[in-house]
């Protein structure tokens, strides 16, 4: 059957095709023009964006190491007015975290209990689930030193559910059960105990034993 219309046109051979291309590049040169350069401004602010996070990355990190010095030094507070310094400078980055979490080791050194802890709230938002736990784990001990047992086991907790390490969870746990006791929360104590206890392969299940039967022992009224 004789093909006719446009099924009997030839098909645009390659030359053709480039034609009608250039013709077009042509026609929106500006339009193309103005894309090349966003592309080019996109990639340059990326690339500019990530060195920059790059170089601070670093320096933060120098300035850790010799705050780290200062404080393995003994010079407390040396070490705590790099640390402010470092936060102030670098809060984002990994070793301003980091630093967060010595500041408060130092204060609490100088009893500054309270003041330790407030400076650890600003991590309870951390992406970084080893610098979240530490800081709530941390914060559990400020409290335990403040003689406000409920909420450092609050904050044990915390610790133990956001930590990524296993055995630091069961020791996260354990810390919380003991604070409840000391808090006379007998029942919430317990039901800390009796999660590990129920755990072979915890570390602290046979400490969870003993204290449980302690609890009950203790619960049982004298014959």
């Amino acid at each position: 059957m004789t093909r006719t219309g446009v099924a009997a046109r030839p098909a645009p051979d390659f030359d053709e095709r480039a034609d009608t291309f250039m013709a077009w590049a042509q026609i929106h040169a500006r339009e193309l023009s103005i894309a090349a350069i966003v592309i080019v401004a996109v990639a340059i602010g990326a690339w500019l964006y990530a060195h920059a996070r790059q170089v601070r990355g670093q320096a933060a990190s120098a300035a850790l190491a010799t705050a780290e010095q200062a404080f393995s030094a003994g010079n407390a507070a040396l070490a705590q007015s790099d640390l402010e310094r470092l936060i102030k400078r670098y809060p984002s980055t990994h070793a301003g975290q980091e630093a967060t979490l010595l500041l408060a080791q130092v204060l609490y050194q100088n009893g500054k209990y309270q003041q330790g802890i407030t400076h650890l709230s600003t991590l309870a938002g951390s992406d970084e689930k080893a610098i979240a736990s530490g800081a709530e784990n941390l914060t559990a001990a400020g409290y335990e030193e403040l003689k406000k047992f409920e909420q450092a086991a609050q904050h044990y907790q915390k610790a133990a559910a956001i930590t990524p390490y296993p055995t630091y969870k069961d020791g996260y746990l354990a810390s919380a059960a003991r604070a409840y006791t000391e808090a006379g929360k007998t029942a919430e104590a317990k039901k800390v105990w009796e999660t590990l206890a129920n755990d072979p392969s915890s570390p602290s299940a046979a400490e969870a034993k003993v204290r449980l039967g302690q609890l009950e022992a203790t619960a049982k009224p004298n014959g």
